[in-house]
């Protein structure tokens, strides 16, 4: 059996590693590399964790796969210095009541480690399926057609997989009751970071929501700067802005709440999350058309965490293993 994936961040690389031997398994990244919102940026000498910022295991599956990372040393628990900032009032400590754990040296590593001896296709923007004599062929942005596939698995967020299967896949509109919001993410090259009193900031009554200390992480350099997200609603407002007015005002309260002004950054970078937070999720594991050979998967089929996205892609790689016995 031929199997196509498209995505390959955690769900899509999940259903990939859980296949592969079984079927013969090919996975389409649009990217340079692996990982989905499990993503670190480098530019010069800094290095951000500009996505996904930290994992938590709840599950027994998740556990499991957790403590398989842990003994190949792909990942670390980190314990931060956390604090609640509110521009004019006083920060207070936060305690983490479970283990946060992130990948090392960057997030990213997680999911190189999970591709390793995959079959995976870098650089290849999968915008079109269609089925010619029973078998489905892929179409990227570039017109170069990939096939013979018996089966297609998009691993993309909601509204991407709804491009790609709605056509063709009968629960498609399924797709639609996934809501999500976005994110912006500043990274900032700030070679006084050091000198906060805290690793990791929850703000409130601000466009900002979360303030880290890259070098906070395990394996992280000296130059690693920090990571702003803003507050999804602000987002949400003003996420169709230009990147210079969006970046003025992130500053702006960057100042209010941390007292840093603008000429302290050496590096100044933002990354818009259009599908960051799954706001409403689909509360099935995956979609699958089974006559059709096509399913779906990832973190909105279950929730907005890291562990929903590899819940997910287990559970499809289940469902289809004893959909069509291999």
């Amino acid at each position: 059996m031929k199997i196509a994936i498209i995505g390959a961040g955690i769900a899509g690389i999940t259903v990939a590693r859980e296949l592969t031997g079984a079927a013969e398994v090919t996975v389409f990244e649009k990217s340079r590399g692996v990982g989905g919102r499990m993503s670190t940026r480098r530019e010069g000498d800094w290095q951000f964790d500009h996505g996904a910022q930290f994992f938590t295991a709840r599950s027994p599956q998740f556990r499991q796969f957790i403590n398989e990372l842990r003994e190949n040393e792909v990942i670390a628990e980190w314990i931060p210095k956390v604090v609640t900032l509110q521009a004019g009032k006083k920060p207070f400590k936060r305690e983490w009541f479970e283990p946060h754990y992130v990948a090392k040296p960057a997030m990213n590593s997680l999911l190189k480690f999970m591709a390793d001896d995959l079959n995976v296709r870098l650089q290849t923007a999968i915008v079109e399926i269609s089925q010619q004599n029973g078998s489905w062929i892929l179409a990227d942005e570039g017109g170069a057609e990939f096939g013979d596939y018996d089966s297609v698995i998009s691993a993309l967020p909601a509204p991407q997989s709804l491009v790609l299967l709605a056509q063709h896949c009968k629960d498609s509109e399924e797709l639609k009751k996934v809501r999500y919001s976005p994110c912006f993410a500043l990274m900032l090259g700030c070679s006084n970071s050091s000198g906060l009193n805290f690793d990791v900031a929850v703000v409130r009554e601000s466009p900002l929501a979360w303030v880290a200390v890259n070098a906070s992480r395990p394996e992280r350099s000296d130059n690693s700067g920090l990571i702003v997200h803003s507050a999804n609603e602000w987002a949400e407002a003003a996420f169709d802005q230009a990147t210079e007015w969006v970046n003025a005002r992130l500053l702006r309260a960057i100042e209010d709440v941390l007292g840093l002004q603008a000429g302290q950054f050496e590096h100044i970078e933002l990354q818009r999350w259009r599908y960051a937070r799954v706001e409403d999720a689909l509360a099935r594991p995956y979609l699958m058309d089974k006559d059709k050979g096509l399913a779906a998967c990832g973190d909105w089929c279950l929730g907005s965490r890291v562990e929903d996205a590899f819940l997910s892609g287990l559970a499809l790689a289940e469902g289809i293993r004893e959909e069509y016995k291999i």
